[in-house]
């Protein structure tokens, strides 16, 4: 019936913005079944949205995350409710393109990505756009930086994700998801095709998000990523210098800071 699954995780969110999340996945073009995974700290009027929503869009579904778990946690939930072979993620401040599973799915790769759109909080001011191109990717000499070149919006063979056991749980807040689960599948020979067109739709805010938690809690987290994949000397300290300038700030302010580098 559906032709890709999309995972949202949802702890607390301005409604506004969760139900344009919702609609941007629940309307693709090519069928699709959202899949919201829900936390116990998500407020009522988060809940109200669920339920307007639900009525309106039957291919819309939510489950509360398991007891103890936190955003990789949520992912995982939905990776295994999924009842497609194609899975991606969404992030509840943040929207699609109503082409985005579509143009995802002429490709058969593990990992498609497609690059990424950058908006202020109000949704209409466009700041910036990531850009991704074949040449780029390969360019890359580690996987490590393969990994980090990639951006959202991945849609991923659900095989492949449990293959490598799903979003990495131990590594923290910080790149479960968009960083050490694409290094993870390139570690174990995933096949990669990417958009030249960014399909994904960011909003930059000085909310509650991920990215703006505090800077060395996010260095703690990477540390564990770094761990993981056997990275020491040199190459840690770079990846320490390349990924921390952005910790702790919204993406226009990040983007300062490494032309200034």
């Amino acid at each position: 019936m559906y032709r890709a699954s999309i995972v949202v995780p949802l702890l607390i969110q301005r409604d506004a913005w969760l139900r344009q999340c919702l609609l941007s996945a629940a309307l693709q073009t090519a069928s699709s079944e959202v899949i919201v995974v829900t936390s116990p700290r998500t407020p009522p009027s988060n809940h109200r949205v669920l339920a307007d929503l639900k009525q309106r869009h039957r291919n819309l579904r939510v489950f509360l995350r398991p007891p103890n778990t936190a955003f990789a946690g949520a992912l995982n939930a939905g990776i295994r409710a999924a009842s497609t072979t194609r899975i991606g993620f969404l992030l509840s401040d943040d929207w699609l393109d109503d082409t985005a599973v579509a143009e995802c799915l002429q490709f058969s790769s593990d990992i498609v990505s497609t690059g990424v759109k950058v908006y202020s909080a109000d949704g209409i001011t466009k700041l910036g756009e990531v850009v991704l191109n074949f040449v780029d990717y390969h360019a890359q000499s580690t996987l490590g930086d393969k990994a980090n070149y990639l951006k959202y919006f991945f849609l991923f063979r659900k095989e492949r994700l449990f293959e490598v056991g799903g979003v990495d749980e131990t590594v923290g807040l910080t790149g479960p998801d968009d960083f050490d689960l694409i290094w993870t599948l390139l570690e174990h020979g995933a096949t990669v095709s990417v958009l030249s067109r960014p399909l994904y739709n960011c909003r930059d805010h000085f909310g509650q998000r991920l990215t703006l938690r505090k800077r060395s809690h996010q260095v703690l987290d990477l540390l564990k990523i770094l761990d993981k994949h056997g990275i020491q000397g040199d190459e840690r300290r770079r990846l320490i210098a390349h990924h921390s300038i952005a910790y702790g700030q919204p993406w226009h302010v990040s983007e300062r800071l490494r032309e200034r580098r």
